[in-house]
């Protein structure tokens, strides 16, 4: 029962705290200075008003990037040259011109020698090659402390060493077995011409660069290069992906002859791009990329956009006027011929801005506004309004 009658007084106790919250809140707006008391109440009713008037006065809003002059009616992006390669690579170190062993019931001779090896990542093998002219007994090999050969040669050997065990710095110690009971009889080697062969697997089998399209760049493109062998290999496949779209997949002959490869716009996008090359196997160089992409006449960027009967109507009365606005992203010299439903004027200015009123040049429905660069700039932001 005691329980039952502990959730009223808890719903009370919630209902007489949020009583009091609103109280003090009420009370410290009251006491505000008016001009605060006013800021704090109607900011978010003056912000929203402010958003729905820009957004009902905005026409267009783009950001066209770069803007080259276009020779051609085309833009040529040079692209850095890409090295690809599976290739193994080895690397031999003499360690001792000649080594001599021997070993009696009462006395032995060891030989210790270091190698350094300074890149296990990539290591793929170790091998162990020397040459035994006179030999007796078996030729015991430690690495690290471990024995890895126990053995009796005589000639060439070659000895793959374990991968498992070796370190950055390594130790190979050579001794012999036992002659046994035999008081007076020794086991001797001889050992010439001892080398450590390391070979390593160097990868780099795919490459991706980035390329940035601006506005301009609105057709086909071709994608050409030349290809370099460092080594012959035949049968090595190359493919190469545009945006991870497969573009090439053919199997590569060591011919030094440009190749051309024609790529669809619907393949490529204003901003960044993704080209990317890849092989099985070989070592190649491509080089001299260019990826060249067309642009409309003169490199002319286009954009549409609606003014409706309304909009329309007050350009003419005079109640509001167009506004095309630009802003840059330096100080440098910028020249463009600027067309607004064939109506063309110049820019020509060094500011970080530029503003024009545009009102005469409007039509109702759709219009367009175009623009031709005469020198290389930049154009972030690109706006036209009604105010």
């Amino acid at each position: 029962m005691k329980k039952a009658q502990a959730a009223p007084y808890s719903g009370s106790s919630v209902a007489i705290f949020i009583l009091l919250m609103g109280l003090f809140l009420a009370v410290f707006v009251l006491l505000l200075p008016p001009e605060e008391r006013e800021m704090l109440l109607y900011q978010n009713l003056t912000e929203n008003k402010e958003e729905s008037k820009v957004s009902e006065s905005l026409i267009l809003e783009q950001s066209p990037g770069v803007l080259r002059v276009s020779k051609d009616d085309e833009i040529i992006h040079k692209i850095g040259s890409i090295n690809l390669y599976s290739k193994e690579e080895p690397k031999i170190t003499d360690l001792a011109a000649s080594l001599y062993l021997e070993r009696s019931l009462f006395s032995e001779t060891k030989r210790n020698l270091m190698f350094n090896i300074n890149d296990l990542e990539n290591l793929e093998s170790v091998n162990l090659v020397f040459s035994a002219s006179e030999s007796r007994g078996n030729l015991v090999i430690s690495i690290n402390g471990i024995i890895i050969y126990d053995n009796k040669v005589l000639g060439l050997e070659n000895i793959v060493l374990p991968r498992d065990i070796l370190q950055k710095n390594n130790n190979i110690e050579f001794s012999l077995s036992s002659p046994g009971i035999n008081l007076f009889g020794k086991n001797v080697y001889r050992l010439s011409n001892i080398k450590i062969r390391e070979s390593y697997e160097l990868t780099n089998t795919r490459e991706s660069r980035e390329i940035m399209l601006s506005d301009q760049e609105t057709g086909d493109g071709e994608l050409s290069f030349f290809l370099y062998c460092n080594s012959i290999t035949g049968g090595s496949r190359l493919r190469i992906f545009i945006n991870n779209e497969e573009i090439k997949n053919e199997v590569i002959s060591c011919t030094t002859i440009e190749r051309k490869i024609e790529i669809s716009k619907n393949d490529i996008d204003t901003g960044t791009n993704s080209l990317m090359f890849q092989i099985d196997k070989g070592d190649y160089i491509f080089n001299e990329i260019e990826l060249n992409v067309k642009t409309e006449f003169n490199g002319a960027v286009n954009y549409k956009f609606p003014i409706t009967e309304n909009q329309y109507d007050d350009v003419l009365s005079d109640d509001k006027e167009a506004i095309l606005y630009m802003e840059f992203n330096d100080d440098e010299m910028k020249k463009a011929t600027i067309s607004v439903n064939g109506n063309e004027f110049s820019l020509d200015t060094d500011e970080i801005d530029y503003e024009v009123d545009i009102s005469r040049l409007l039509k109702e429905n759709n219009n367009f506004i175009k623009i031709i660069p005469l020198k290389g700039f930049n154009i972030d932001l690109l706006r036209i309004t009604l105010e």
